[in-house]
């Protein structure tokens, strides 16, 4: 019983080392990760796909064939199921710390379109009031040369 175990185990590994839910090889993982990291990624990406479904399914049926101890398979599935919600959840919260990331770069970003907005709205206000008062001056000049020409008419 002992060596079957070591050979469930082998191939479990075997599975989540190298492969992916496609059943190809996996790409790298980024080097920023820490191992521990890359680690939960791989059992989460694992324990997310068909291959553990089926991987599960022999490993019970294969059980069940050669009658070994249910003692012993109740008492491994429930220590699977512990690692398998303690994995999951510090995949849910990478996952959730990669979020709050991209969102708090979004907002950075947000902000800085916004205050080149507003720059660009004071800029566009000052031009606008400029163009405003040579309107007046203009005006003034203009009313002062109608007033000119109308004297010269006379």
């Amino acid at each position: 019983m002992s060596s079957f175990k070591c050979l469930t185990l082998a191939w479990f590994v075997y599975i989540v080392e190298f492969m992916n839910t496609n059943g190809k090889m996996m790409k790298p993982l980024k080097k920023t990760k820490s191992t521990m990291a890359k680690f939960t990624d791989l059992i989460s990406s694992f324990l997310g796909s068909w291959w553990a479904v089926v991987i599960h399914t022999l490993w019970f049926s294969v059980w069940l064939v050669f009658n070994f101890d249910m003692n012993v398979l109740t008492f491994s599935v429930s220590l699977e199921a512990i690692f398998i919600g303690i994995f999951l959840l510090m995949a849910s919260n990478r996952a959730e710390e990669a979020r709050d990331k991209k969102e708090a770069r979004l907002r950075k970003n947000d902000r800085a379109r916004l205050e080149t907005d507003i720059k660009l709205d004071e800029r566009a206000d000052r031009q606008l009031m400029e163009i405003k008062r040579i309107q007046r001056d203009m005006n003034e000049q203009m009313g002062a040369l109608m007033k000119e020409v109308k004297s010269l008419k006379k």
